[in-house]
C-alpha cells in the first residue's frame, strides 16, 4: 500500500477499525451516560462505559466532576436478587473428611476474591451446600470453568467435565 491509500483506508476505517458494542453488551450495560451509577448492594461504581471498584476519593481527585449520582444495582447484584447466573459448578465429594470440604470451600473462596479484583462483576452469586457436595453458581461461565480448573489441579484423581448450554450457561462437574 501506498500513503495515498493508508490515508483513505484510515478514513474509511478499515485500518484500526474501532470495537462496536454487541447487543448483548449494549443490552446488558445501556448506553455511557453522564452519571456516575453506584451500586448499593456491593459499592461499585459505573462511569466510563464499565462498572469499577468503589471510588476513594483521595485517589480519584481527577474525577472530581460535576456529575449526577444515580443509586442501581450492578449487574452482578441484579443477578444475586433475581437468582440468575452463567455458570454452575457441581462438586461431587467422595472422600467425606471435613478438612477435604474445607479446603474446596476455601480454594472457592479466594477464588472469588482473585476474580472480584480483577471485575467487579465476575463474583460468585451463591454457594449452596448439599449432602453430597457443593453447588457454586457464578455471574460469569468463565469463573466456573477457571474454579473447576483449579480444583482438579489441587486435587489428584479428580475428575472435570466441562459443558457448555445453548443460553450463555456453562455448566462444570467436578468429582473429588
Amino acid at each position: 500500500m501506498n500513503s495515498q491509500s493508508n490515508k483513505i483506508a484510515l478514513k474509511t476505517g478499515a485500518i484500526n477499525r474501532r470495537h462496536q458494542r454487541s447487543r448483548k453488551e449494549e443490552s446488558e450495560f445501556g448506553k455511557a451516560g453522564k452519571e456516575f451509577i453506584i451500586c448499593p448492594e456491593c459499592d461499585s461504581v459505573f462511569f466510563d462505559k464499565a462498572w469499577h471498584h468503589r471510588l476513594e476519593e483521595e485517589k480519584n481527585a481527577h474525577l472530581k466532576i460535576d456529575r449526577k449520582i444515580k443509586f442501581e444495582l450492578c449487574p452482578a447484584c441484579k443477578m444475586a436478587r433475581d437468582k440468575l447466573f452463567e455458570g454452575e459448578l457441581v462438586i461431587s465429594i467422595k472422600n467425606k473428611e471435613l478438612s477435604v470440604k474445607n479446603n474446596v470451600l476455601n480454594t472457592v473462596k479466594n477464588s472469588d476474591k482473585q476474580a472480584r479484583e480483577r471485575d467487579p462483576m465476575d463474583r460468585i452469586l451463591r454457594t449452596e451446600e448439599k449432602a453430597d457436595g457443593i453447588h457454586v453458581f457464578t455471574s460469569e461461565n468463565q469463573l466456573a470453568v477457571r474454579i473447576g480448573k483449579k480444583l482438579k489441579s489441587s486435587f489428584g484423581g479428580s475428575k472435570l467435565q466441562i459443558k457448555h448450554g445453548g443460553e450463555d450457561i456453562t455448566r462444570v462437574y467436578i468429582e473429588i
